[in-house]
Parts: C-alpha cells; sequence; structure tokens
C-alpha cells in the first residue's frame, strides 16, 4: 500500500493511488537539496516504488542533479546487433523521449510514439538500472499517460502454488526495441538483449520481496516446459496488471517522476499521432541481481 509519510523539512507527502505512488509536495528542486530531504526522498521513494514532484523549471543539469541525489548516473545500454537505421544523440545520458523530428525527417529522440507494455528499465542487462526519472517537456493535449504497477503487491498477491513454483528460479528478459509485441526467443539471443535474472528479487532499501517480471519483456522461465512457462507467466501478468494494482499519470509539464525499477513496471498509453509529446529521461545505474 501508498503509504502517507511526513519529515522534519515540512514536505507534504501524498498517496498519488491506494496501490503506488507519492507525490512529494513543497520542494524546489532548482534549489539544493539539504541531506534531511534527501533522505525524506529516499525514503517515501524506496516505499512506495514511484515519486513525483510537480511543477518544476527543470534544466538538463538540474534534473542531472536531481538524479545524483539517488545515485550514480547510467550510461545508455547499447545493442549486441544495431537493427535500427538512426539513434539520436546516443552517447547522451539525457535521453529524450519523443516524436519530434529534426529537420531531416529522423527521430529527435527514441520511442517516439504510440502505447508500450508494461516492462521494467534495462532488466535484460546484467546490472540493471535502478532507478529512472522522466521530467515532462511537452505534453499532448490526450493521451500519453505512463501506468505503474507494484511489483511488491504482485508478490503478495501470487498464490502459494504459483509462489513455490518460481521460488529460486530464474525468468530470461529480452528487449528487441518493440513496443507492444514480445521479441521472438527463435532469433539468436546472442543479437538481443538479453539476460536471465531472478524471479524474485528483494529491494535493497526496504527489503520487501517483488516477482521482477514484465509483459514485454519476460519470456520463459528455467526449468520450466514453453507450455508450463507461458502459462505461469501469464497468471503473473494479469496479477501485476490489475486495475487496482495500477497507477495511471497523467502528465503536466514540468512534472518529474521517479521510478524504482525494482518494485514495479510502467507502461505508455497511445496519444493522437499529429500532437507532440517530449519528455526527458535519465536513469541511475544498479548491481547485479540474486
Amino acid at each position: 500500500m501508498a503509504t502517507q509519510l511526513k519529515n522534519p523539512t515540512e514536505l507534504d507527502f501524498v498517496p498519488l493511488s491506494p496501490a503506488i505512488g507519492v507525490e512529494a509536495r513543497g520542494i524546489d528542486l532548482c534549489e539544493p537539496v539539504d541531506p534531511d530531504t534527501q533522505a525524506a526522498l529516499r525514503a517515501a521513494w524506496a516505499e512506495n516504488s514511484v515519486l513525483l514532484v510537480r511543477g518544476q523549471d527543470l534544466s538538463e543539469e538540474q534534473q542531472f542533479a536531481y538524479a545524483r541525489l539517488f545515485g550514480e548516473v547510467a550510461d545508455r545500454v547499447k545493442p549486441p546487433v544495431e537493427k535500427r537505421d538512426y539513434r539520436a544523440d546516443p552517447e547522451n545520458r539525457m535521453q529524450l523521449i519523443t516524436n519530434r523530428l529534426d529537420d531531416q525527417g529522423r527521430p529527435l529522440g527514441s520511442l517516439g510514439d504510440g502505447e508500450m507494455w508494461f516492462h521494467t528499465d534495462k532488466c535484460y542487462v546484467e546490472k540493471p538500472h535502478r532507478a529512472s526519472f522522466l521530467y515532462a517537456v511537452e505534453i499532448p493535449s490526450e493521451g500519453g499517460h505512463t501506468k505503474f504497477a507494484s511489483l511488491y503487491n504482485a508478490y503478495d498477491r501470487l498464490p502459494t502454488d504459483i509462489r513455490e513454483r518460481i521460488e529460486g528460479r530464474r525468468v530470461l528478459q529480452v528487449y528487441d526495441y518493440g513496443k507492444v509485441e514480445a521479441a521472438d526467443v527463435d532469433e539468436r539471443l546472442d543479437e538481443l538483449l538479453h539476460y536471465w535474472q531472478p524471479m524474485v528479487v528483494a529491494n535493497p532499501d526496504t527489503g520487501r520481496r517483488a516477482v521482477y517480471v514484465s509483459r514485454l519483456m519476460s519470456l520463459r522461465i528455467e526449468g520450466m516446459d514453453e507450455d508450463e512457462s507461458r502459462d505461469v507467466l501469464e497468471t503473473i501478468f494479469d496479477i501485476v496488471e490489475a486495475e487496482d494494482n495500477i497507477y495511471e499519470h497523467v502528465w503536466r509539464p514540468g512534472d518529474i517522476l521517479l521510478w524504482d525499477n525494482l518494485s514495479c513496471v510502467h507502461a505508455r498509453t497511445d496519444w493522437p499521432p499529429e500532437q507532440n509529446r517530449t519528455l526527458r529521461r535519465v536513469t541511475i545505474r544498479g548491481e547485479a541481481l540474486s
């Protein structure tokens, strides 16, 4: 359950939904953040998985500074085989998520348009990125929302038989840069970003357990045949994506959202293709999971 918190800096923490997420009010991230406030923000994020601050006017450097309160900024991840014709500014740690194009008709950013299934960032590398930050620059008049689902709650809701069957097992996480279709595991895996991760992880800040799967990226359970693996994963996906386990964020310019990739998954809704949507994305490095 999302938790309402109070702290010595007189910040207000307001739950975003019964399932997941909290909004921090009474802070200006353009100003230096004192140690007590940093600790309060981190505690709220760890417990609630998603931390929102609204009404910010942040430069790229100020967004980086906020991200560094939570860890070391991560590099972008490159696929083993590049299948895209063009990648905008691939070495920049500040990634644009936008459907805008440059004067040559090339994308100015990544994942520019359309719906995207539930997933968790960089689960397909040995050391998944721990946290992700999105800052809203330009928002369409409708759609383009980001949904968050709690992997804490999903683990707690697993039927006993499913929990026992997945305990100690690993799951194959794969990404082929699709948005509404899982990768084809019959392709050569060495051409795709992929990694076997534990199905159950413990949050290092809280000790709480989470089921570490997503519909877009979790493809196969170690030690199960294909039919059993598919049936178990589909059961878990449905538990994760239950309506009462989701917070749907309707963006406003100036919002900055931080989420924990170990304890939640996120998805995106579609929006009118003639309208522009631009956000700035930064991630924080994580550690290998056990």
